[in-house]
């Protein structure tokens, strides 16, 4: 094994700029932040490049969006409707039995599965409506769903937080005894 490569440390080494951040720097930016006003002119300090001062200021927290792998991602994260997604809402709008609704649109589905059969026997050309039917109930499936995740997450959590606690207790038992 070669032991310029086992030498190595397993983290990377911090950023280059981590140098920047000397006592006097942070002075400097201290009485800029009280002046109002960063200096035009570069920080040099010899054993980094030279840099504005303004470099030392944190980047404001993200308030909409943020970027991670060039994938935007929404900070409050919310549940975007049906029709804000360009797609008819079968299913009632006001307070539903999920399960129920669940069940009418999956014997929808298959309804409409035979129908797409059927006419991809009889007349081929005609089968666009019937993907287009199947795509919308399965988007509406699919909302319904989504929208119980919340409530989901909040329950697999209080399993586990109460599985945690009787375990705990029972090594408090056993330690007891």
């Amino acid at each position: 094994m070669d032991e310029q490569q086992s030498s190595r440390s397993a983290w990377p080494d911090p950023p280059n700029y981590f140098k920047r951040y000397t006592n006097e720097n942070l002075d400097l930016l201290k009485q800029s932040r009280k002046n109002g006003a960063f200096p035009e002119q570069l920080v040099n300090t010899p054993s980094v490049p030279e840099f504005q001062l303004k470099a030392l200021e944190p980047p404001l927290p993200p308030t909409d969006e943020y970027t991670v792998f060039d994938q935007k991602w929404q900070i409050n994260d919310h549940l975007p409707t049906l029709e804000e997604l360009g797609v008819k809402q079968i299913y009632p709008e006001d307070s539903i039995d999920r399960v129920q609704e669940l069940k009418k649109l999956n014997r929808s589905l298959i309804v409409q599965y035979l129908e797409l059969l059927d006419v991809l026997e009889k007349k081929p050309s005609e089968y666009g409506k019937h993907i287009e039917n199947i795509s919308t109930i399965l988007l509406n499936m699919h909302h319904i769903l989504n929208a119980y995740r919340p409530h989901q997450a909040r329950e697999t959590l209080r399993l586990l937080m109460e599985h945690q606690l009787a375990k705990k207790r029972q090594q408090t038992a056993e330690l007891k005894a």
